[in-house]
């Protein structure tokens, strides 16, 4: 059984927590899916400000080591919970872990009321490197195993600001509520914007 995790929110960029989360961050996605650093930090201002009380930092725990790295939005859109980061720390990977914090963003999104969470994930289609590609499709294997499902009948471009180029990505949604296709596509074009492009017949898989 895995051991418990504590979830910390992280409020200050001079936390020595932030300086472990920004490690984790800056190793686990590819430059393409990663925004400016310079965005967390302007968070965490926000947040001492009292604004944005629904973005959320959060480092999680085990046996008070740092294990892992989540960053969420509740209400970012009504009813909506996006999932930006999740990240596993290399020596905690594959005990659980992974599973357990996005549980916690779920739970999160229960209590406050969300109809479900929606983040995006690496397609398997554009990874020219084998591991890569088995790394994208384990991903999504992976929500999918969380209650989580693909929206197909899409085309989404994905972008972090001018420094990278657009990819192409998919987007899953995990309900909380009972949700059909034409809804998690309203919920991710108001996510989005017109980055979604509906081109088939809408379907979770």
């Amino acid at each position: 059984m895995i051991q418990p995790l504590r979830f910390v929110e992280i409020t200050d960029a001079n936390d020595d927590l932030f300086s472990d989360w920004l490690d984790l961050y800056e190793t686990s996605f590819p430059p393409e899916e990663k925004v400016l650093v310079s965005e967390f930090i302007e968070l965490l201002k926000e947040k001492a400000k009292g604004t944005r009380p629904n973005s959320h930092i959060q480092a999680a725990l085990q046996n008070d080591r740092f294990v892992a790295l989540l960053r969420y939005d509740l209400g970012k859109e009504p009813g909506i919970a996006y999932l930006w980061y999740l990240a596993v720390h290399p020596d905690a990977r594959n005990t659980g872990v992974g599973a357990a914090c996005f549980d916690e963003v779920v739970r999160c999104a229960q209590e406050a009321g969300m109809r479900g969470v929606a983040f995006e994930v690496e397609t398997c289609e554009h990874c020219a490197d084998p591991e890569r590609r088995e790394l994208a499709e384990r991903r999504v294997e992976f929500y999918k195993r969380q209650g989580s499902h693909l929206l197909g009948g899409i085309e989404y471009a994905h972008s972090v600001g001018p420094h990278q180029p657009e990819i192409p990505m998919h987007i899953m949604v995990r309900p909380i509520e009972p949700i059909t296709a034409v809804e998690a596509f309203e919920m991710a074009r108001s996510l989005f914007g017109d980055a979604v492009a509906q081109v088939g017949e809408l379907e979770l898989s």
